[in-house]
């Protein structure tokens, strides 16, 4: 069951903790935390993408894009893959949540309105698709990872009994730092 620590890997939770600390610090900005480094969305997606493991493993993952936002701008135009060597990870842009439950591994909600992410959450609950989206109501209506992008960082939180009810295995360390940036 480990995963051994590779380069890609270590690139991908050093991400994964710099959106952590960039929430320690969202309340105060000092001229240290201006100067480091920020974890963007599609480092934060891709980090969450290469710890969390399906129940049929294959060497592409779709993640699919719905809504419009900054965020999904940001993952449809990646200069890198958002994958590793070991597993790519094809980025596109859905036009109907009814394309979803076949089309897509990993779906990334934009904040374009309640309504329209109760509708994805409810046809994809249960299924082996990890659910991505903005904002911590995204989370509380039943959504995997919600993610808040802010000026250049970009915190998440994690759903625990959304991401069980699915059966994807997420690593502990991705669910850790989750917690840890919500606290």
């Amino acid at each position: 069951m480990g995963h051994p620590l590779t380069l890609a890997t270590s690139r991908c939770l050093l991400a994964l903790g710099l959106a952590a600390c960039a929430l320690g610090s969202a309340a105060q900005t000092t001229p240290a935390a201006s100067a480091a480094p920020r974890a963007s969305v599609a480092t934060v997606v891709a980090g969450i993408l290469a710890y969390t493991r399906w129940p049929t493993e294959g060497s592409a993952l779709r993640l699919c894009t719905l809504g419009r936002g900054p965020a999904v701008d940001e993952l449809l135009s990646a200069t890198t893959d958002l994958g590793s060597p070991q597993r790519r990870v094809a980025v596109q842009a859905l036009a109907s949540p009814a394309q979803m439950r076949v089309a897509c591994d990993a779906v990334y909600v934009a904040d374009s309105g309640a309504a329209a992410a109760r509708e994805t959450l409810r046809a994809l609950a249960g299924q082996p698709v990890l659910l991505l989206g903005e904002g911590a109501d995204f989370c509380s209506d039943g959504g995997m990872f919600c993610l808040e992008p802010d000026e250049g960082s970009t915190r998440f939180g994690a759903n625990l009994d959304a991401i069980a009810r699915s059966g994807l295995r997420v690593n502990p360390l991705v669910l850790r730092i989750a917690r840890g940036a919500r606290s």
